[in-house]
């Protein structure tokens, strides 16, 4: 995860461009001292009045604070102060405004939120869902056609306002698919088959029952195969379906991948939709892959929803974050393999070791620090439990796969960790292509399992001896030893 994060930081800025229903929230917090005489209700004492974004807004600064090119679309009211502030608040964010239109015949959406001792008392909404009117629809098609350019990200933010229809839909596609763009969208109900051929559609859970529901299909299969007969109906590349507290799953026709929710406090989950929208198209628009853009997404979400309010997260509060040494361990190897590639991309050089760790002692170490000093990124593979049992005994491990997986993740040193439960990582080797391969211990270096291999595309084996009288099993003899003397 640092990984993508450093390199998102180091990506040219990339357009996103959003079109939706531009919000604005208004908090007014205070303190409750005592019922109102005229009616069963708590009486508010003003104390502070806040306002921050929302909708395709709120998604647009998310957008903007990672770095990139946001350039908004929509409707605000020509005639209310709401629309005027938000414009205000836009443009000192640095959003291109270019595409809000400003409309005499709509009010701004608002959403009045009376708060206390950050409880919600009550939510006001001022809104108009009625249909574009024939000058609203002409004005928001000439920004479609004039904004999204080639190589854009399109993100439809649908909030049912009224502004995303079937026309203005089959007018985003029909020039994204002219200029090669990525379509993400962030659907409302009830008319999903509006979204056609978009490239990724994002629902809630509520949201995928609903599609379920209006393609007729049953509740009672699973969400894999739903989402399966989704793709297929609106012809989307894959579907990314938010699960609460269970995390995203992203289901296209050959996969099914759950990204856990990452474990962190809650206070709001005002906006963390929009979050994630905007982490996963900034991540689509700097050419990262759709599950390096959705472990980006889910862990600012995270984020996001331990601040009260909506709340766009930074590059840096993200590496702040990051510290779960958990997510250097690949159970799979294939996501190991795509993460190398990009790191082969940046022209970095892949070091890879590998051996049973079961006690980690000073000799490990200084195996591990001579094989990062080799290249630029380290992978360590580990022996699962039961290729070590096969020649350590039935006594070893003394650590289990997981335990030796966590304390070797914790490792600064180490960037990468597979496992592999072959007797040799040969397989493994040939599947990653490592540029360097170290090996610690006595050998010869003609005998260390994948040298024919590496050698074989031109990389490089070496091996590094522990220091002397270093070893596991040394360990595990002076442990018995001193358990005998007393």
């Amino acid at each position: 995860m640092r990984d993508l994060v450093q390199r998102l930081k180091k990506t040219d800025s990339k357009s996103v461009v959003i079109i939706g229903d531009i919000m604005l929230d208004e908090y007014v917090s205070g303190s409750v001292g005592r019922i109102s005489p005229e009616a069963p209700v708590p009486v508010l004492r003003e104390e502070k009045r806040e306002w921050s974004f929302g909708g395709a807004a709120n998604v647009a600064i998310n957008c903007k604070h990672v770095g990139s090119q946001a350039h908004l679309i929509g409707l605000i009211g020509a005639k209310d102060q709401a629309g005027e502030q938000l414009l205000s608040m836009l443009l000192k964010k640095g959003v291109v405004i270019e595409g809000v239109i400003k409309s005499p015949d709509r009010a701004t959406t608002k959403k009045k939120r009376i708060v206390s001792q950050n409880q919600q008392l009550l939510r006001i909404d001022t809104e108009d869902t009625r249909k574009l009117t024939l000058h609203e629809q002409e004005k928001l098609i000439c920004s479609i056609h004039t904004i999204i350019k080639h190589g854009s990200v399109v993100l439809i933010s649908d909030y049912a306002k009224g502004v995303i229809d079937r026309s203005i839909v089959q007018e985003i596609m029909v020039r994204a698919k002219n200029c090669g763009a990525i379509v993400v969208a962030d659907p409302k109900g009830p008319d999903f088959g509006k979204y056609q051929g978009v490239t990724y559609l994002k629902p809630n859970l509520k949201e995928f029952y609903q599609i379920i529901d209006y393609f007729n299909l049953s509740r009672d299969n699973s969400v894999l195969e739903n989402g399966r007969h989704i793709c297929k109906k609106l012809q989307l590349q894959g579907l990314i379906v938010t699960m609460g507290e269970k995390g995203l799953e992203f289901i296209d026709q050959k996969q099914h991948v759950v990204y856990p929710v990452c474990k962190q406090e809650v206070y709001d989950i005002t906006g963390a939709g929009d979050t994630i929208l905007a982490f996963l198209s900034v991540g689509l628009a700097s050419g990262f892959s759709i599950d390096q853009s959705l472990r980006l997404a889910n862990k600012a979400a995270s984020i996001a929803v331990s601040h009260h309010k909506t709340y766009a997260v930074g590059l840096d509060e993200l590496l702040e974050k990051n510290g779960d040494s958990s997510e250097k361990i690949y159970w799979e190897w294939d996501k190991l393999q795509a993460e190398l590639a990009w790191q082969r991309q940046s022209k970095k050089k892949v070091v890879f070791t590998n051996g049973c760790f079961d006690l980690l002692h000073s000799g490990h170490i200084f195996v591990l620090q001579e094989a990062k000093k080799r290249g630029d990124v380290l992978v360590v593979a580990l022996n699962t439990d039961e290729s070590v049992k096969r020649f350590k005994g039935l006594t070893r491990p003394i650590k289990s796969l997981e335990e030796r997986a966590q304390i070797m993740a914790a490792l600064g040193v180490v960037d990468y960790v597979v496992t592999f439960g072959e007797d040799t990582p040969t397989k493994l080797i040939e599947y990653l292509k490592p540029d360097v391969l170290i090996k610690g211990g006595d050998y010869k270096i003609e005998n260390v399992a994948g040298y024919d291999v590496v050698t074989g595309y031109g990389g490089f084996v070496e091996v590094v001896d522990y220091k002397q009288g270093l070893s596991t099993s040394g360990l595990v003899k002076a442990a018995k030893l001193s358990e005998q003397l007393g």
